[in-house]
């Protein structure tokens, strides 16, 4: 089996089973932190071997005319010999041809992630801009707005906004109110826009693959968890959920996080049902044994290739 082979096999396996497997670990929000890592390594490690295996494709198809015994390390020795000619006009064209078509490829996929991010954070700083024109300070970071529905959420700016509208205020107590701002400040602390604002350009820019759009969306949920997290241990679970709860239903704009517009039902059964211990342990056992597996595999796909038993050609 080729190196290009087994980091194809390892991205299709992932992209296949790794959005039921992973929603099905981080189901029950036990240990979020841990399954938000599993996904962001489940996305880092499909993109780098995917860019791999297609550019050792491209050395592969281009260097047929040659000997198939060159070891992965000779592999970019190799096309540079195929494109200054030295095993032929077919062979340098087609590498030429194939970079060609890969580059415009990876730039175009580039280029949307790039102007998704853009356009995101151009939203976000204008939105945090305009909340603090209209609203009223109440703290260095809390912007209180007129407005009819119960809704706080949180915008990434210079400086950053916790907004709060006014049937917000009316609608909770105080310990409530204090909770949900701890919330709302730990996603700021934690820069869980940007993680989510990251997530969601992959996923702009490769919308028919469902895996991105789904580690978009468990990437989200489990944010908010760790956002409870915080506020739950500085304040009472009692007040979080009963902050949760009156603002359930509310929604915040695209650039923001909001309180409880995501996952409300889970949120609420881990703050009034705290998971065992010894599930605690079976999940952060499960998760890091994913992480640690997925992180593993391109290694040792490049440990094989360079001891000899997986070489770059077939």
């Amino acid at each position: 089996m080729t190196v290009a082979a087994a980091l194809l096999l390892y991205v299709l396996v992932v992209l296949a089973a790794g959005p039921m497997l992973l929603s099905r670990l981080a189901a029950d929000g036990i240990a979020p932190r841990l399954a938000i890592t599993a996904w962001l390594t489940a996305i880092v490690t499909v993109l780098g071997c995917a860019i791999a295996a297609g550019a050792l494709i491209l050395i592969e198809a281009a260097g047929h005319w040659d000997s198939p015994d060159a070891l992965i390390v000779s592999c970019v020795q190799r096309l540079r010999a195929i494109l200054v000619g030295h095993s032929g006009w077919p062979a340098q064209l087609v590498a030429g041809t194939a970079i060609a078509v890969a580059t415009g490829t990876l730039s175009a996929v580039a280029i949307r992630m790039f102007r998704a991010l853009s356009r995101m954070r151009s939203h976000t700083l204008d939105h945090a801009d305009a909340v603090r024109l209209v609203g009223r300070s109440r703290g260095d970071d809390v912007v209180v707005i007129e407005a009819p529905e119960p809704a706080a959420y949180c915008v990434a700016g210079h400086p950053a906004a916790i907004v709060v509208t006014s049937a917000a205020v009316a609608a909770l107590d105080t310990p409530q109110l204090a909770a949900v701002i701890a919330h709302e400040r730990a996603h700021l602390r934690g820069r869980h826009a940007q993680i989510v604002a990251t997530v969601r350009g992959v996923a702009s820019a490769l919308p028919k693959v469902r895996f991105f759009a789904a580690a978009s969306a468990e990437v989200a949920a489990l944010l908010e968890m760790c956002a409870d997290d915080v506020a739950a241990k500085r304040h009472s679970r009692h007040s979080l959920l009963g902050g949760l709860l009156a603002l359930s239903g509310a929604t915040a704009p695209a650039q923001g996080l909001a309180a409880a517009s995501v996952a409300v039902l889970i949120r609420a059964q881990r703050l009034t049902d705290p998971p065992r211990r010894f599930n605690q342990l079976r999940t952060r056992a499960t998760l890091s044994g994913a992480v640690a597996a997925m992180a593993a595999t391109p290694l040792a796909i490049a440990a094989l290739a360079l001891s000899g038993a997986l070489i770059c050609f077939a």
